[in-house]
């Protein structure tokens, strides 16, 4: 099965549904579409150059979007959004508590956890449906 990927409009999606906006406000909110088209192509560079894995890949992603600030506000409630849109239109299934979520999200907003910590916290969760 091939790797389905985010478009822009899916992160703008994502924020308007973590932020509860309209996706025009949502489009509002962005202050750098380069940071987050770069934050969007991530996992397939990750599939590329790493050959990750689908979980790695949405480590990728989650750690990008929560760390580069392309919106206003509201980055890492829309990082956790993505995360389990990614990993559900690609076959996985994610539960993780909300107080692990919230010290995943800080923790890449913080720059105290990197893509490789994220992954590791991602990997018990995560199953295949």
């Amino acid at each position: 099965m091939a790797t389905e990927y985010l478009d822009v409009e899916d992160a703008l999606d994502a924020y308007a549904e973590a932020v509860e906006v309209s996706v025009a406000l949502a489009s509002d909110a962005l202050l750098d579409r380069g940071r987050l088209e770069s934050a969007r192509a991530r996992p397939q560079h990750a599939a590329v150059y790493e050959d990750a894995d689908t979980i790695r890949q949405a480590a990728t992603l989650f750690w990008g979007v929560a760390a580069t600030q392309a919106f206003r506000d509201g980055n890492k409630r829309t990082a956790v959004v993505l995360l389990r849109t990614f990993l559900n239109i690609n076959g996985y299934d994610f539960e993780m508590s909300e107080d692990d979520l919230y010290d995943l999200a800080m923790g890449v907003a913080d720059s105290t956890l990197t893509v490789d910590a994220v992954e590791t916290r991602l990997r018990p969760h995560t199953h295949p449906v």
